[in-house]
């Protein structure tokens, strides 16, 4: 996804990823929880009493409360792929599988009631009865189906048509080559059932089809303008919009009482703002004319934590920001001269000083939010000034001045010549020349390979799995702006894409060492979104995704 105000950078990526579409306000991460609360017991359920209650539900209350928001670019599901719009839309809609906000795993609450297969190439989907969209519609297989060709579509130009083709769904090339009208391996089975037939195996395939780009689209969408249906989204989630979308001010939501989820939203209404500086934001938060700030800048994070105490809180997210190394040139191709420059950063001192402790080191590329991470994958990624010298002097060295690219208005000229030093006080590297381009001229740079040195960038699992964490670095990814080819790594994530997670985890990592061990990148940290509220709202959890769980915040003054 892309990302506005809050955390531009890596969706920008994202984007590329997409076509390369990741784009957007070429910023900053800060690039995608948890805080225990008591809540009321919900009444037993009468249509499964032999279920338990869900421990973290409570009865609906009729307050309201307003939260900031970065202006979205669109509100169109298929298409959306920035953090600012994908926060109304989880709101609005309800996708097939739900994911457990700290961990992200598959939980219920979901459309599908089942997700089933036997060879992880034909995917049998069974939806819940009963869901109804905004509008009195009743969602159904139709609805599914009809927004997935439309988005597979060309002519409808849908950024998150991508990952139609990242699952391998068959017929998916012809419709995007103009060569036939719908999937192939897409059908209606009856008014509850799709069957999906993939190109080949796909194990991630339930992970990935929660995500924004799979929502279904009520029958009215196709007899209306796109643009129109924007600005007033009709959903199936837990919260209708009220009114239009009043760019540049606000948007704001009402809760749906006919949704078919679990539980309906804990709160009447809410006041989604839209502000294009977080920092003006904030400081309506100390003002008490905002209850919910969930992306604090880092100069203000140590305040947050002073003025609202156990109302802030950290929450650490997918984001994940690296140098890559362009492996196709000169000395760049040498994997100690890679591991020396990895080796002679100070992530910790940076985060430290820069940050203000809101990035965490990485030690791998697989996030922390995700299962599959280990804290110790990275040998290469431990700051040793001692090894990384030793290591440099049996390289051939780099012709100086040393090349580094980096997007700019983003934020990262800072710990960009915090590197640059580090790299001059162990290495001895004492000329260094910056490049930084505005990332309309950024991206299309590396995509030409026209880098001729380490190059910063940034990435987020949009979906939970270290598929995703893990494609740009095959031989035949659009985004592997390295160029890095080592057929072991392709063979062994080949692998792990054919396997259920369950499965795949311990080969991934496999391929995962193989990518470490060559480095043709270099690790540097983990974001953390710091979120601060008032006392008037409880129960405000950030999910792994970088998302709030809006309808969960209940208003308790």
């Amino acid at each position: 996804m892309r990302a506005s105000l809050k955390s531009p950078w890596r969706w920008l990526v994202l984007l590329a990823a997409l076509a390369l579409v990741v784009a957007a306000c070429a910023e900053d991460e800060v690039d995608e929880p948890d805080e225990d609360v008591d809540v009321e017991e919900p009444d037993e359920p009468d249509e499964e009493p032999d279920e338990e209650p869900d421990e973290d539900a409570a009865e609906p209350g009729n307050g309201e409360f307003a939260m900031y928001l970065c202006e979205p670019e669109q509100l169109l599901s298929q298409a959306s792929n920035e953090v600012c719009g994908s926060q109304v839309l989880e709101e609005l809609f309800t996708g097939l599988v739900a994911y457990d906000p700290e961990t992200s795993e598959i939980v219920d609450g979901g459309m599908a009631s089942s997700i089933e297969t036997d060879d992880q190439l034909t995917w049998t989907i069974t939806l819940e009865e009963g869901w109804l969209f905004h509008n009195g519609e009743e969602v159904t297989a139709d609805n599914y189906v009809d927004a997935w060709n439309w988005m597979a579509d060309p002519a409808n130009e849908m950024d998150n048509a991508f990952f139609l083709s990242t699952a391998g769904v068959e017929g998916y090339d012809a419709v995007a080559e103009g060569e036939a009208d719908e999937l192939s391996g897409v059908s209606v089975v009856d008014d509850y059932t799709i069957e999906v037939t993939l190109d080949q195996p796909f194990g991630p395939f339930e992970l990935l089809i929660g995500y924004t780009g799979f929502h279904p689209l009520p029958d009215e969408f196709f007899d209306m303008d796109p643009a129109d249906f924007e600005n007033a989204p009709i959903g199936n989630g837990p919260f209708q919009i009220d009114g239009e979308w009043e760019r540049g001010q606000q948007i704001v939501l009402e809760r749906f009482d006919d949704y078919g989820g679990p539980e309906l939203a804990r709160a009447e209404r809410v006041e989604l703002r839209i502000y294009d500086d977080v920092d003006t934001a904030y400081l309506d938060l100390e003002a008490g004319e905002l209850d919910i700030h969930d992306n604090v800048s880092p100069p203000l994070r140590s305040q947050a934590f002073e003025t609202f105490g156990d109302n802030a809180f950290d929450n650490e997210v997918s984001t994940f920001e690296y140098v890559g190394f362009p492996v196709f040139a000169e000395p760049y191709d040498d994997p100690d001269l890679r591991r020396a420059i990895s080796m002679a950063i100070d992530r910790q001192s940076i985060i430290d000083v820069i940050f203000d402790g809101s990035r965490v080191p990485a030690s791998s590329v697989i996030p922390p939010t995700l299962p599959a991470h280990r804290g110790d994958a990275c040998e290469f990624c431990e700051y040793d000034p001692d090894a990384a010298a030793e290591l440099y002097e049996q390289t051939a060295g780099v012709d100086e001045p040393l090349q580094l690219y980096f997007n700019s208005g983003a934020g990262h000229e800072e710990w960009m010549e915090s590197i640059s030093l580090q790299l001059e006080e162990n290495l001895g590297i004492s000329e260094v020349e910056f490049t930084s381009l505005e990332f309309a001229e950024y991206l299309p740079l590396l995509q030409e390979g026209q880098q001729e040195g380490p190059f910063r960038l940034g990435w987020v699992t949009v979906y939970p799995s270290p598929q995703y964490s893990m494609e740009l670095y095959t031989s035949g990814s659009p985004s592997n702006y390295t160029q890095w080819d080592v057929p072991e790594f392709d063979e062994l994530f080949a692998e792990a894409n054919t396997l259920l997670p369950e499965d795949a985890d311990p080969v991934y990592q496999e391929a995962e060492d193989v990518l470490l061990d060559d480095m043709p990148i270099a690790p540097l940290w983990y974001s953390v979104d710091t979120v601060a509220h008032s006392d008037r709202v409880d129960n405000v959890i950030a999910n792994t995704r970088t998302f709030m769980e809006i309808s969960k915040v209940e208003v308790v003054d």
